[in-house]
């Protein structure tokens, strides 16, 4: 793949913080749109979706095409209004921990599996949709849909260490320039259709770092995912990045 898209894209400097705002369930974006109003989670009940919510604000979740029954979890560690007239459930951590689990019921008896990550960004709006029934109800994705899938695809390949089938993973420690506070290291790479690149930032401050994802993006680059947005000095977290194809 070459050197990492982030070297001479800017000099390190003094790092400027600003609210967090995306996540991987915005993995639709691109370097002129780069937030939305909603995170769209597609899979089935077998999947992991993985999203964002506010820390202080009620999010909203729904279940496209469907009411939900109930959502489960840890005791404790969020509370749950539920909309009874329109089937959606509107939900606020309740914890300190950076990332938290529910399983969100429907009314046609599926489970679904949220990976809900407390950032301090507004109230978020959650759709679950059914990959499967959009399917059997022969709803044929469109170029962006498909483009959207793919980013997803390579998205998760990065964070879960996973080499596709279509794409070639190589293994890497190459330091990048930031910024100041921070110690940046491309760690792996994937390169097909799309390229991906995982790194490992550092805070190397001696104080808190908010982290802000739209701060890494560049020119090419389609999402970008941190795992933690907010690190203790010498905390460390994983940043993934999905960019254009030498061909795009």
């Amino acid at each position: 793949m070459g050197g990492s898209m982030y070297q001479s894209s800017r000099k390190p400097a003094t790092r400027i913080r600003l609210v967090p705002a995306m996540a991987l369930a915005l993995l639709l974006g691109s370097v002129s749109v780069p937030v939305f109003a909603g995170q769209y989670l597609e899979g089935s009940p077998d999947d992991g979706l993985i999203a964002t919510v506010s820390r202080s604000e009620p999010n909203l979740i729904r279940v496209e095409g469907r009411k939900i029954r109930r959502i489960q979890g840890v005791e404790g560690e969020f509370l749950v209004t539920p909309d009874k007239e329109t089937g959606a459930a509107y939900l606020k951590p309740n914890t300190d921990k950076p990332i938290f689990s529910v399983f969100v019921a429907d009314d046609a008896g599926r489970h679904w599996k949220l990976m809900l990550k407390v950032a301090d960004v507004p109230a978020e709006t959650l759709v679950i949709r059914d990959r499967s029934r959009a399917r059997v109800e022969g709803k044929a994705f469109n170029a962006d849909d498909s483009r959207n899938a793919a980013i997803r695809r390579v998205m998760l390949a990065l964070e879960r260490g996973a080499e596709p089938e279509d794409m070639t993973a190589r293994d890497t420690l190459e330091i990048v320039p930031l910024w100041n506070e921070a110690r940046f290291v491309l760690v792996r790479t994937l390169e097909g259709a799309l390229l991906g690149e995982k790194y490992n930032l550092t805070n190397v401050s001696s104080s808190r770092m908010v982290i802000d994802e739209r701060e890494l993006y560049r020119r090419g680059v389609l999402a970008v995912m941190v795992d933690s947005l907010e690190l203790e000095p010498g905390e460390a977290t994983n940043v993934m990045v999905v960019l254009e194809g030498r061909d795009g």
